[in-house]
C-alpha cells in the first residue's frame, strides 16, 4: 500500500494481511469499506486520519487508538488482544497508527512510549494507557464506552 492509503484489516485471528474480498465490501467508487463488528482501522494517511476523527467528534462512540511500530515488539504482542477486544466491544472504534508514519499525530498525542492507547470520546482525549497492558486498558475501555 503507498503512503497515502488506509487500511482496515479484519479481526479473524490470521495474520496481518490485507484481505479485501473476504473481510471487506467495495462499494461504486472501489473503496474498501470495514466489517461492521471485529475491525480495526489502521491510517497510513494523515488526510484520510484528520478527515475520520474530524467525523468521529460528532458521536459518542469511544475511539481507542494503538499507537505502534513495526519494530516494537510489545505492540505486535498486543495486536491480537486488540483485535479480540474490536470483537468483544462492538460499539467501541479502535484505530492503529504507525507512529513511523503518522509522526505528528503521535506528537499530537504525546506519544513518548510504545505501545500507546489513547481513548478518545467526541475528539477529546480521556484517558491513556502506556505499555503492553492488556487489563488496565480492558478496565479503561469498560469505563469509558458507556
Amino acid at each position: 500500500m503507498g503512503a497515502n492509503q488506509s487500511a482496515v484489516y479484519a479481526s479473524n485471528g490470521a495474520n496481518e494481511s490485507f484481505m479485501p474480498n473476504k473481510f471487506a465490501s467495495k462499494g461504486a467508487n472501489e473503496s474498501f469499506m470495514p466489517k461492521k463488528t471485529g475491525q480495526v482501522l489502521i491510517f497510513r494517511s494523515s488526510s484520510k486520519w484528520n478527515s475520520h476523527f474530524q467525523s468521529s467528534k460528532e458521536t459518542n462512540k469511544l475511539m481507542v487508538i494503538h499507537f505502534t511500530a513495526t519494530w516494537c515488539g510489545p505492540c505486535r504482542a498486543m495486536e491480537p488482544i486488540i483485535r479480540d477486544f474490536a470483537a468483544k466491544y462492538v460499539g467501541v472504534e479502535f484505530i492503529q497508527i504507525d507512529v513511523d508514519e503518522l509522526e505528528g499525530v503521535a506528537k499530537e498525542y504525546a506519544v513518548q512510549a510504545l505501545p500507546a492507547f489513547v481513548l478518545i470520546k467526541k475528539g477529546k482525549a480521556v484517558d491513556k494507557v502506556v505499555g503492553a497492558e492488556k487489563a488496565a486498558l480492558q478496565k479503561k475501555i469498560e469505563k469509558y464506552m458507556v
